[in-house]
Parts: C-alpha cells; sequence; structure tokens
C-alpha cells in the first residue's frame, strides 16, 4: 500500500475510529486500526474490540492498493503531532509502514490486514433518519442511571425503542429508573423497534451524535440527522462515511412501566436550581456511603436535613408550592443530584406517596422526561 493524504483528513479519521480499538485484549490484531484502499482515491479506516466496530472513510491519494493493520494509539500519537500538509505511508517488508511529512519519518510495525476481524454490514438495511439533537437529549438525560456493573448487562445499558412515532429511552441501575422521549417530526417514518444498547455503545453514541451536530448536515426538517437500524444482534448508526456497530445485549429489559407511579398523592413545585443548591451543601454533611438525605415536606416549606456521627449535622428549608398533607421521606442525595442535573427547566415537581414509596423528579408542565427514585429509610 501507498498512498499521501491530508493532515487534517488523517486525524479526523483515525479521531473517529481510534478509541474503540482495544489496547488491553488478548487479541493483538483488535488494538489496531484497520486501513484499506476502496478505490483509487479513498481510504477506510476501521477499528472493533468485537462489541463495537466503527468505520470512517475519505480522501486520499492512492497510488498502491492494500490493506494494513496498524497499531491504533500509535498511529494516532504519531499523526496529530506531524506538521501541517500532506502524509505519506508506504508498507514496506514485514508488514512495517513508513510515514513521512515533511522532514519527518516514521518506521512503526503493522500487521497482515487479513487478520482483521470481519465487521458486521449493514449493507441492504434501511436506515431511519433520526434528528441527532433529540437523540442526544434522551442520552443526555438518562445516561446517569445506567448500571456501571457489566455483570448485569440487563441495566449496564439503555433501552432504545420506536413505538409507532414515539422514539424513547429509558435506563435504570435497580436503585433509580429515567425515562425520557420525544415525538417524531411530521413526515418521519413509523418507527417500531426495541435494543438495549450497551454502556459502552452509548458513549461512542454520544460521540457520534456531537459531531453530527457539529458538522452542519442538514436533513429533510433542517437539522443535523442519524441513520439507525438493526438486524442480526447488531444496531447500526450512520452519519455521512461514519458507521458505528454496536453488539446488542441478549437480555430482557425490566418491565420499567411497573416501577413507575402511575399517581402521586403528594406534588412538590419548587425551582431547580435552588433545590440543587440546597442539596450540594447538606450533602456536604451525609454518610459517603449511603448519601442518606431527609425530606420533610410540609405546606409551604421543604425542610431536608442529614446527620453523620463523624461529620455533623445540616439541614436547610426552601419555599415551595404545595399544600397537602407532610411526610417525611428519605434519599440517597447523589441520585437527586443526578436527575436534576440532567434536566435543564427552571421549575420542577416532586411527585410523592409514602414514606416507602419511589418518588418522582420531573420538569414542570409538558416534559418528556421522568426520574424515579427508590427511597431509603432513615
Amino acid at each position: 500500500m501507498e498512498l499521501t493524504i491530508g493532515k487534517r483528513d488523517f486525524v479526523r479519521s483515525l479521531a473517529r475510529t481510534h478509541s474503540v480499538a482495544d489496547r488491553k485484549s488478548s487479541m493483538p490484531i483488535l488494538s489496531t486500526i484497520l486501513l484499506s484502499s476502496e478505490d483509487k482515491k479513498t481510504l477506510r479506516f476501521a477499528a472493533t474490540d468485537l462489541y463495537l466496530s466503527v468505520t470512517s472513510s475519505c480522501s486520499a491519494e492512492i497510488t498502491g492498493s492494500g490493506v494494513i493493520a496498524l497499531p491504533a494509539k500509535t498511529l494516532f500519537d504519531i499523526a496529530k503531532n506531524l506538521p501541517e500538509g500532506d502524509v505519506s505511508l508506504k508498507t514496506l517488508d514485514n508488514h512495517a509502514v513508513e510515514i513521512r511529512s515533511g522532514r519527518v519519518r516514521f518506521k512503526i510495525p503493522a500487521m497482515p490486514g487479513q487478520d482483521f476481524p470481519t465487521l458486521p454490514s449493514a449493507s441492504g438495511l434501511e436506515l431511519i433518519e433520526l434528528a441527532a439533537e433529540d437523540l442526544g437529549r434522551l442520552i443526555a438525560l438518562t445516561h446517569y442511571s445506567m448500571s456501571s456493573d457489566e455483570t448485569r448487562p440487563h441495566l449496564s445499558g439503555a433501552l432504545l425503542e420506536g413505538d409507532g412515532k414515539i422514539v424513547r429511552m429509558v435506563t435504570t441501575d435497580g436503585h433509580r429508573l429515567s425515562k425520557a422521549e420525544y415525538r417524531q417530526r411530521d413526515g418521519g417514518k413509523m418507527l417500531n423497534f426495541q435494543m438495549l444498547v450497551p454502556q459502552k455503545g452509548i458513549g461512542e453514541l454520544r460521540k457520534l451524535i456531537d459531531e453530527v451536530r457539529t458538522s452542519g448536515a442538514k436533513g429533510e426538517e433542517g437539522g443535523a440527522t442519524l441513520g439507525i437500524a438493526h438486524a442480526a444482534g447488531n444496531a447500526f448508526f450512520r452519519h455521512e462515511d461514519v458507521l458505528l456497530s454496536v453488539k446488542l445485549a441478549d437480555e430482557q429489559f425490566p418491565p420499567y412501566g411497573k416501577v413507575i407511579p402511575k399517581s402521586a398523592s403528594r406534588r412538590v413545585v419548587l425551582g431547580r436550581q435552588p433545590l440543587l443548591d440546597a442539596l450540594k451543601r447538606i450533602s456536604l454533611v451525609a454518610n459517603d456511603k449511603s448519601g442518606a438525605v431527609r425530606f420533610g415536606v410540609e405546606p409551604g416549606i421543604v425542610r431536608i436535613t442529614s446527620e453523620n456521627p463523624d461529620v455533623g449535622e445540616g439541614s436547610e428549608e426552601l419555599d415551595v408550592d404545595f399544600a397537602g398533607e407532610g411526610v417525611e421521606i428519605g434519599f440517597n442525595v447523589r441520585y437527586l443530584l443526578d436527575a436534576l442535573g440532567a434536566i435543564t427547566e427552571d421549575e420542577v415537581a416532586l411527585e410523592l406517596g409514602g414514606a416507602l414509596d419511589p418518588g418522582v423528579v420531573k420538569p414542570v408542565g409538558p416534559t418528556d422526561f421522568i426520574g424515579v427514585i427508590m427511597p431509603m429509610r432513615i
């Protein structure tokens, strides 16, 4: 293989793919990026850890076609630090590659491209276009309540589903749950799908959406879009020349509809920022392990308290819109802070039942988000 490519295109394509390569794998080939010539003017980049795969392509002047696998981190670090201008790559004997830019020269080891795993293909699939801004908002509102325990794959991911005209994302770690949704814009295709996307896949999808948002690509409705499809246990997300494939979790997501309270006997309305600030202050004396704080709700007032024999105690009162019967209920303060941190609206509603019933956090007014937090005995 022999080619010349602009540094900016080279770095951009490597940035899209190198993070997926698995440097800790027992299979050395998975720590590489595959470079292959699609034609005389197009260079294709690919990386995978067998669960995630990313491919990208860009323009290049290819004088010698071929395929080669290069160490992802080394290649990206070198590319970033090359001088501006054209970069030339040439395969040498013993699967080495020479990289030149101006008076700079590197020679790095490589692996045969034929050893690289075959990647899932979206060929023949119809990808439905979704608004990148809307999909990104779903992730922003729900990512915090995914479980970080990879031994519980039914919880360490996000349920992404289309139900007619509604696109929805739900996450839970067993102690809290968040659900966000939006209605497809008029003219969009009817959506009926359900997929459980692992946490790492959500992270890469978020990166792709960030790139889509800033790319200036326009869909029919005037907003940047992302193509989505799934088949054979894989989800595919595509924008222009970038294709992300994610191996879906073959697990049953909990029946989230049974967790969300159908109604609440108490609804407390207050400013999001004042509540956030108060919780941050009172958390300073909360137990590091349990994070327990007590909510004492009375007409017109909510009192937040916490105590820790090793640190001390604290309390703060906030004025609220509430005129019902009082209640005391305990929550993990970190769960409340995460939910409030995801919301952007100025006012929130806390919907509460009894002392042992789940609490609900949501923006005031018509809302596409609901956060459920299980209570604590305190």
